[in-house]
């Protein structure tokens, strides 16, 4: 391979991962923001997934979110990821930042710029992860979570409540 072809090849290859990190974007929301943002998406089936940096299974299983994305974005499913973080720690937004940068997480992803048990409180959520998968009339058909230490859901379960719901 020539010199300049290889140039060529490495110019693209940056262009793309470029291109693919400037489609990532990590927007603030508050309550009454996100009340509306979730309106926003009907007629769709809105798959929520409650995260945060701190969270090791929330990373871990957060792959599977953008897989599912490739497999359902185009099926009338919208996948949006909250960020739950103490808005005071800017440095935990700029890891969640490169982190979803790195997944290629090209859906839209929000962090609650609320009080951090405040958020926990108004989300109806008892712990992380949690994913919320809302129906086409934006009715809350699914809240997975794993509250219940014998009963802990997985990606299986996610990707049942959104066939269940196509």
């Amino acid at each position: 391979m020539t010199a300049l072809l290889r140039l060529s090849l490495a110019g693209l290859a940056l262009l793309a991962s470029t291109s693919a990190a400037d489609d990532v974007k990590l927007e603030p929301m508050t309550f009454e923001e996100w009340d509306r943002t979730l309106t926003g998406y009907q007629p769709n089936i809105v798959v929520v997934d409650m995260w945060a940096t701190w969270c090791e299974p929330c990373i871990k299983r957060f792959p599977k979110m953008v897989e599912l994305h490739g497999l359902y974005g185009d099926a009338g499913v919208e996948f949006v990821s909250m960020l739950l973080e103490d808005p005071g720690e800017p440095e935990a937004i700029d890891r969640a930042r490169g982190f979803l940068e790195r997944q290629n997480a090209t859906f839209d992803n929000f962090w609650m710029n609320e009080n951090l048990m405040e958020s926990f409180e108004r989300l109806d959520l008892i712990g992380l992860p949690a994913v919320l998968v809302y129906d086409r009339d934006g009715k809350l058909a699914h809240k997975l979570t794993g509250d219940d230490p014998n009963n802990q859901f997985d990606d299986a379960d996610v990707e049942a409540a959104i066939l269940g719901l196509l």
